[in-house]
């Protein structure tokens, strides 16, 4: 088998992993939570993101792999990670604009996944020497992907409410 199927088979693994455990377990308890308390969990989990540093750390990814984006990647979460340290600090706290600053996270974050993920396919990085790069990439890629997914769902049903 090669690395790309390997890949993507650990990642489809791991998509249905925390869908279900999300759907059976973790769903069940935090919907029937006001918003704010829903939701710091799932802010709060980003704060990992600082992993996504590990591109621009030498020898933990292939030296042909592009620097400006190992950068943007590194930069980008690092901020997403920051970002979701003070939004779950607001949220918390009940800071009235404690929801706004959940869609600004959300957002911010979605959007560095959408560009992120895409260009480094496309480098095939997973056909070389990543480190620790790939159980980040097929672990926290999804973890990330469907927590964003629900703060969506879960913003958006807010919305309705009013």
């Amino acid at each position: 088998m090669d690395n790309f199927t390997i890949f993507n088979l650990q990642t489809l693994a791991a998509f249905l992993m925390v869908f279900f455990a999300l759907r059976w377990f973790i769903l069940p308890k935090v919907s029937k939570l006001p918003i704010r308390e829903a939701l710091i969990p799932f802010v709060f989990l980003h704060g990992i993101r600082y992993l996504g540093m590990m591109f621009m750390v030498d020898n933990q990814i292939y030296d042909e792999f592009p620097k400006d984006l190992a950068l943007t990647i590194g930069v980008w979460d690092y901020s997403v990670a920051i970002l979701a340290l003070i939004t779950t600090y607001a949220l918390k706290v009940k800071w009235k604009y404690a929801i706004p600053l959940v869609w600004i996270f959300n957002l911010w974050g979605f959007a560095d996944l959408m560009t992120a993920l895409p260009q480094a396919s496309a480098q095939e990085f997973y056909n070389y020497d990543i480190g620790g790069i790939w159980w980040m990439s097929v672990i926290v890629g999804p973890i990330t992907i469907i927590s964003h997914i629900y703060i969506f769902i879960r913003l958006f049903k807010n919305l309705k409410k009013k």
